[in-house]
């Protein structure tokens, strides 16, 4: 594939049905024959439709700049990789089907995507029993520990040990959950329990409702009544920006009550941003970030994708990942799914997500990765980095 992908305005309009390929590089899908070569061949899975489309499409775009790089730079052991793209729409039961034809393709060589815990928890059992390794850029602990999962994104400790600390210290110790109904928020809301309660705080009250929720007026009322100081929100998709709007039209997040976590995403920024102006946001990457090698992905980004919002974190992720994976296999050489697993263990890289990130082993028989973790300050414009607090251990990843 020569020049840039067509990914920009148009986007969503230009995605094919499940059953197509949305957007490839190289050789076929479908053979069994063994590709020839070292090359590599990602099978990339994306909801490009549905309630997480936003955040699917911005780590597609990341993904596909990354890859542009890479090719430009010489490839991977000499060539260009190459990759499939198909549509899961967020269901985990069409997750599973794409990812078993990925997995019976003996020219993929690794997987990457998904947005939300559940389809990745699809994927995973299938990448292990193909011996595949499978990347994802979403933060959140894994949901299945495994040596085939390789997790760019930020751990929920990760995440949560900022939060915590940044709300008790900034608003007071009672806080309130609120999440969109399924695994990872109600997990999330577990370790941010814990965590809540080590530093001397309560948590409060928890609150959860199912995707695609219009009306947050009783969630937010019963919110309001447990007098909360701070609330820690894991509501995602369009689902975040109607919380958020409604929590401010009803009263519930004024100035003076802390609010952090997902809806303060830069996904939400443009329909957000008049409540959310001036408020910290933990993050693993913001495009305010001043490093050159970011500032750069920040402008090839704005000029792919036609858009003018702040840059999505997962975007950045995926960005840097694959810059990670390709890295990984030029310095081993590695051809083979096993030889290209292997590889990401050992391997450590600079970045402006920090100097030598890394894997390291979890106690599960997972990995996490280890970057800098920073501080963002919401602004008018954009995420502004206020602080950049380095590598936050976290060995405890609650995967099964």
């Amino acid at each position: 594939m020569s020049g840039r992908t067509q990914l920009r305005r148009a986007l969503p309009a230009a995605l094919l049905p499940l059953s197509l390929v949305l957007a490839a590089c190289g050789s076929s899908v479908g053979g069994a024959e063994e590709a020839e070569g070292d090359d590599l061949k990602i099978g990339f899975i994306v909801p490009a439709t549905g309630l997480a489309s936003a955040t699917g499409l911005a780590m597609q775009a990341g993904f596909e700049l990354a890859v542009e790089r890479i090719n430009a730079d010489g490839g991977v052991n000499g060539q260009d990789v190459t990759y499939e793209i198909q549509d899961d729409a967020g269901d985990p039961a069409t997750t599973s089907q794409i990812a078993r034809r990925y997995s019976q393709d003996n020219a993929v060589d690794m997987l990457f995507g998904t947005i939300t815990g559940d389809t990745a928890a699809a994927v995973q059992p299938i990448a292990d029993e193909a011996g595949m390794p499978f990347a994802t850029a979403i933060l959140g602990d894994p949901p299945v520990c495994s040596p085939y999962a390789w997790p760019f994104g930020e751990s929920s400790r990760q995440l949560l040990a900022i939060q915590v600390a940044n709300l008790m210290e900034d608003y007071g110790p009672r806080i309130a959950f609120v999440g969109s109904d399924y695994n990872f928020p109600r997990d999330y809301a577990e370790a941010a329990k814990e965590l809540i309660e080590a530093n001397g705080g309560e948590l409060i009250a928890e609150e959860y409702s199912p995707l695609g929720t219009t009306d947050f007026e009783s969630t937010i009322g019963r919110l309001s009544a447990a007098q909360p100081d701070a609330i820690l929100a894991m509501v995602v998709g369009s689902d975040a920006v109607t919380f958020t709007l409604q929590g401010a039209q009803f009263g519930l997040l004024t100035p003076e009550m802390g609010y952090e976590g997902a809806p303060l995403d830069s996904d939400y920024f443009g329909a957000v941003s008049a409540v959310t102006t001036g408020r910290e946001h933990v993050v693993r990457w913001a495009d305010g970030l001043e490093d050159e090698d970011s500032q750069a992905f920040v402008e090839d980004y704005v000029e792919e994708t036609g858009l003018q919002v702040p840059v999505s974190e997962v975007a950045a992720n995926a960005y840097y990942a694959m810059l990670f994976i390709a890295g990984a296999i030029n310095d081993s050489g590695a051809g083979t799914r096993e030889e290209i697993n292997e590889a990401l263990a050992g391997f450590s890289f600079d970045s402006p997500l920090g100097e030598g990130t890394r894997f390291v082993d979890t106690e599960g028989g997972g990995h996490l990765f280890q970057a800098d973790m920073l501080t963002a300050t919401v602004t008018e414009d954009g995420y502004a980095v206020a602080e950049d607090h380095g590598v936050v251990d976290d060995v405890t990843v609650s995967c099964q």
